[in-house]
């Protein structure tokens, strides 16, 4: 059976992380998920996860050019799991077609790209939405953001602001950020970026968890957004 040839068919999954003990997780649990990979991988990786390179790192580390180092290449790489910083940017997708022949180009941006709890936790939220739209299929790929920040009522969005630093300092994420207005933000000024659903699941949750889609409109789909009827 090609690659492709059935409907709905992943043809591709890469994953991306900073945390080489996150990505080992994430091997484990690829591992058992997909067909076919407990053949063709060890229960445990036996080389030593690299380290991911910062102003400080030493030569050693690795993952600073955009698009980091792969730590899992299976499937003729049609399965990726990637050390390396998304704000920095995203690793371009793999070339997709059939595993017994002659790989098709590379496709230019992926079909979806799925983040959850990250704009909590990097410095720059609006690059990384930038980064996010900058890999996406214009007009019919989809950006999917599970997401924690600042919710409906005062007295609780108080309690987050009280908290937040030793929360940062113990978990990494800001979670008495203003999502929502950080994606209207993004949405302004990315090119293309547009919400298409913003919700706050979850009455008990008060409003501080959200779910959220984006899209990016090819030039073509602004321009014509942008005629007015005679």
């Amino acid at each position: 059976m090609e690659v492709g040839s059935v409907e709905g068919e992943v043809l591709s999954y890469t994953g991306v992380d900073v945390s080489g003990g996150m990505l080992s997780v994430a091997r484990d649990r690829i591992r058992e998920s997909v067909p076919g990979l407990k053949r063709i991988m060890r229960k445990r990786r036996v080389e030593a996860m690299p380290r991911l390179a910062s102003a400080t790192a030493g030569a050693d580390a690795v993952g600073l050019d955009e698009g980091g180092v792969p730590v899992v290449l299976a499937l003729d790489g049609r399965v990726r799991l990637v050390l390396g910083d998304a704000e920095r940017g995203l690793p371009a997708p793999p070339p997709v077609g059939n595993t017994k022949g002659p790989v098709d180009k590379p496709a230019a941006k992926y079909d979806t790209v799925i983040q959850t709890f990250g704009l909590c936790s990097v410095a720059d939220p609006a690059r990384l939405l930038a980064n996010m739209a900058a890999k996406v299929q214009p007009d019919t790929g989809r950006i999917l953001l599970l997401e924690h920040g600042r919710g409906h009522y005062d007295w609780i969005n108080r309690m987050l602001d009280k908290y937040a630093p030793a929360h940062f300092h113990k978990y990494g994420c800001w979670w008495n950020r203003d999502i929502e207005q950080l994606v209207r933000q993004a949405a302004q000024t990315v090119p293309g970026l547009e919400v298409v659903s913003l919700e706050r699941p979850g009455w008990f949750q008060a409003g501080t968890t959200f779910l959220i889609e984006l899209r990016v409109k090819s030039q073509s789909a602004q321009a014509g957004g942008n005629v007015k009827k005679a």
